[in-house]
C-alpha cells in the first residue's frame, strides 16, 4: 500500500516543482474502489508501475483537502483513473475557528504594518504573510522587522507587552521578549536556509515567516494564530489551502486578505 499526500500537487505542480509526482503517478488499472473520511478527495487504484516496481506496492490511495471538480478529474487522468469510478469529493468548509478579514489598501505596505501593530494581529504569535513573488516575500520580510523593530508582543486587553510583563513578575525570572521577528521563505533558497527558517518558525524562535506557496504545504504547525494574504492567491482553492494552515488547534485564529482594486 502506498498513500500520496497532497494528490492535488499531481494536477498543479508535477510539471515543473514536483516532477517526481508524474513518476509516481503512471499506472496500470486493475481495479478501482472509493471511499471519503472528511472533506478528503480518495482516489484509489491498484498497481501503479513505479511504486509496484519498485516497492512491491499493490494498492495506491491519493489524498487532498482541497481540489475542486477540475482538479479532482485532471489527478484522476494522471492516475489512470475512470472519473465515475474512483472519485470521492466532499466540499471543504471553513473552520468556525477562524475569523476572516478582507480589506482594499492604496499603499498596502502601510496597511499591513498597521494591520500587524493593531488588536486583532497585534497579539498574536506565529504568523505567515503570503506574497506571490520571491523577490516580495524578502522586501516585504525586511519591512517588517525595520518598522516593528523592537515592539513586544500585545496582550488581548491592548496594551503592549503588559502580557509579558505580568508573566515575568510572577515568575521572577528573565523571558524573552516576543518581537516583530520575521524571515522570508521560498523555494529560491538553499535547503540550509529554508530549514533554518523553518526550523526557527516551528519552535517558536521566528514570529512571523513572509513566504510563497512553497512554505505550508506538509507543514504541522498546529498553533499558527495568523494568515495574512499580501496578494491575492490564484484561486479560490489555493485561498482555502493556505488559511487552512491557521488554528488547526481549535483555538481562535485570524486570516486577512489584501484585495487587488481591479
Amino acid at each position: 500500500f502506498a498513500c500520496i499526500d497532497e494528490a492535488h500537487c499531481v494536477s498543479e505542480w508535477s510539471h515543473n516543482f514536483r516532477p517526481c509526482y508524474l513518476r509516481l503517478c503512471k499506472v496500470r488499472v486493475v481495479g478501482t474502489h472509493c471511499g471519503h473520511e472528511g472533506h478528503q478527495l480518495v482516489l484509489l487504484s491498484s498497481s501503479p508501475q513505479v511504486l509496484r516496481d519498485h516497492l512491491g506496492v499493490r494498492c495506491f490511495l491519493g489524498l487532498t483537502a482541497t481540489a475542486t471538480s477540475a482538479t479532482a478529474r485532471d489527478v484522476a487522468q494522471h492516475l489512470g483513473i475512470a472519473p465515475e469510478e474512483g472519485i470521492a469529493v466532499r466540499l471543504a468548509a471553513v473552520p468556525p475557528n477562524l475569523c476572516l478579514t478582507v480589506s482594499m489598501d492604496r499603499e498596502r505596505d502601510e496597511a499591513l504594518i498597521s494591520l500587524l501593530r493593531g488588536e486583532r494581529f497585534g497579539c498574536l504569535d506565529s504568523i505567515i504573510v503570503y506574497c506571490t513573488r520571491r523577490e516580495e516575500t524578502t522586501r516585504i520580510a525586511a519591512l517588517i522587522r525595520t518598522c516593528l523593530q523592537g515592539i513586544l508582543l500585545r496582550d488581548p486587553s491592548g496594551a503592549p507587552g503588559s502580557a509579558q510583563k505580568k508573566k515575568t513578575k510572577a515568575t521572577k525570572s528573565v523571558h524573552r521578549p516576543l518581537k516583530w521577528i520575521a524571515d522570508a521563505y521560498h523555494a529560491g533558497l538553499s535547503a540550509s536556509e529554508r530549514r533554518r527558517v523553518q526550523n526557527n518558525f516551528m519552535s517558536g524562535q521566528l514570529r512571523v515567516v513572509v513566504a510563497t506557496v512553497a512554505f505550508g504545504m506538509g507543514l504541522d504547525k498546529p498553533d499558527v494564530r495568523g494568515v495574512v494574504h499580501y496578494n491575492m492567491p490564484k484561486n479560490f482553492e489555493s485561498y482555502v489551502q493556505e488559511i487552512g494552515r491557521a488554528g488547526r488547534d481549535g483555538e481562535p485564529a485570524h486570516c486577512h486578505l489584501f484585495l487587488d482594486p481591479e
